[in-house]
């Protein structure tokens, strides 16, 4: 891992990094020792933690953290902890099977519920509700993707989704725009941010060292042996690691090889009015996605206001760059959908825009493994937008993993299903440039509500 600078820039970065006031943990100063450190102070990072000494008390954490915790994808994106493990029920299916994909669903709604049973006991405020999740077509290419989630649930014998027409879609949010649609009844929302500022606090409270601004140049497996966490202001040796940086890992070569940078772009309008509100209809106040090849999500917030994200994902070799953060094309892009689903809030104005670092796979699962033969650096990444919820599923595999515990976890897709590599050396950046040509033609077929051809058809085989 490369040095980098450490700024004081994380709260302009998205709304729920600075709608609250947070006071960062001081850095790491001189060397420490621990049983394990950390590397990634986000959801995979201090879950982790917390499952590791909750697991063992006696076991030393470090968590070490570039800048604050939730300043990567945990504080920026939109706050939907979802059951879906890559791109959706269907597609889980497709790839892994029955007795895989109805075990890591069923894993999922466990998950969930643990999220949300440990922030009440711990008292921790992050907004959290439970009011379920309505994926909805506007669009006739888009009924068949309905129809295939609504038919793979069946074949798996779920009973969580709930076949929707369009006048029943109107019925939970008004908007012309629905055809038809699906409600799951497990999915949270949640204030980010302020959900990662609380873990941090929970596992502090477990004995966990948390440092921030601190960010990691390397780590190490010594002669397989030992490991060490090195840092611009002191190493910790510890007898284990965890790279839980996600996007971020693109420092790391050996983890480089299969993942790519994906950005996800937010806006946010200023709070609605009550007659807004009964404009919109949305009581339930659920979370939404639609089904396009490049989906939309929306949600209420706490505070009144509409979030609307997606549309546009830009794809970029490397670590993340701040640069991307800002698109004034893209957040017009997704305006654009905002005022064409609800004409009725044509008086309601956009305040916020942001945009977050995302981690993509191959085969948009989530991965989690070691590093190396001795088994002592081990990492999780690779959520491809939605790890708000599986990051906590993939903490319990790190714990299990790392504690040499025997648990049906460890056959999990996410463990079970290697990852994809991408081609090596100067291949990368041809593939990587023949992604970003696919994905505009996919972004026209959307926005056409078109199949555009064989190049469309490959890439919906590649994505669904």
């Amino acid at each position: 891992m490369g040095p980098r600078h450490v700024s004081g820039d994380w709260q302009t970065r998205s709304f729920w990094l600075e709608h609250r006031s947070y006071e960062p943990r001081r850095p790491l100063t001189g060397d420490e020792i621990a049983d394990v450190v950390i590397v990634g102070g986000g959801f995979t990072g201090l879950w982790s933690a917390i499952l590791l000494k909750e697991a063992e008390p006696d076991v030393d954490v470090v968590v070490l953290e570039q800048k604050v915790v939730g300043y990567g994808a945990s504080g920026r994106n939109g706050g939907f902890a979802m059951t879906m493990v890559g791109r959706n029920i269907h597609d889980l299916l497709r790839k892994v099977g029955r007795e895989r994909a109805r075990a890591t669903h069923i894993a999922m709604r466990e998950t969930l519920q643990e999220i949300e049973g440990f922030c009440e006991t711990e008292g921790i405020e992050a907004d959290i509700t439970s009011p379920g999740v309505l994926t909805v077509s506007n669009g006739p290419e888009q009924d068949v993707r309905i129809r295939q989630d609504l038919q793979a649930a069946e074949r798996l014998g779920l009973d969580d989704f709930h076949e929707l027409t369009g006048a029943g879609c109107r019925e939970l949010v008004n908007s012309n725009r629905l055809r038809c649609g699906h409600f799951e009844d497990h999915s949270l929302l949640v204030d980010p941010a302020a959900l990662a500022r609380g873990l941090r606090d929970a596992a502090m409270r477990l004995g966990v060292r948390v440092y921030e601004r601190t960010p990691v140049d390397q780590v190490k497996d010594v002669d397989g042996r030992r490991v060490e966490a090195r840092t611009p202001f002191g190493t910790v040796h510890a007898d284990r690691a965890l790279v839980a940086t996600n996007a971020y890992a693109a420092a790391v070569p050996a983890l480089r090889r299969f993942i790519f940078t994906i950005y996800a772009y937010i806006i946010l309008t200023q709070p609605l009015s009550d007659e807004h509100w009964e404009r919109v209809g949305w009581e339930r106040r659920m979370g939404i996605e639609d089904k396009r090849i490049m989906p939309h999500f929306h949600r209420p917030s706490a505070d009144g206001r509409i979030l609307w994200g997606g549309r546009d994902a830009p794809i970029a070799a490397g670590a993340p760059n701040p640069r991307y953060d800002r698109d004034p094309h893209i957040f017009a892009r997704l305006e654009e959908t905002f005022r064409w689903t609800f004409p009725q809030l044509h008086d309601v104005g956009i305040e916020k825009a942001w945009a977050g670092p995302v981690c993509g796979t191959v085969n948009c699962f989530a991965s989690v493994g070691f590093l190396g033969k001795s088994e002592r650096i081990a990492y999780a990444l690779g959520y491809a937008g939605h790890g708000v919820g599986p990051s906590h599923l993939a903490a319990k595999i790190v714990r299990d993993m790392l504690l040499g515990a025997k648990s049906e976890l460890l056959d999990l897709p996410m463990v079970s299903s290697r990852p994809v590599p991408l081609p090596p050396g100067p291949l990368r950046p041809l593939a990587l440039g023949m992604t970003r040509r696919l994905q505009k033609e996919l972004q026209r077929a959307d926005d056409e509500g078109s199949d555009r051809g064989a190049l469309v058809r490959l890439g919906l085989r590649v994505l669904q």
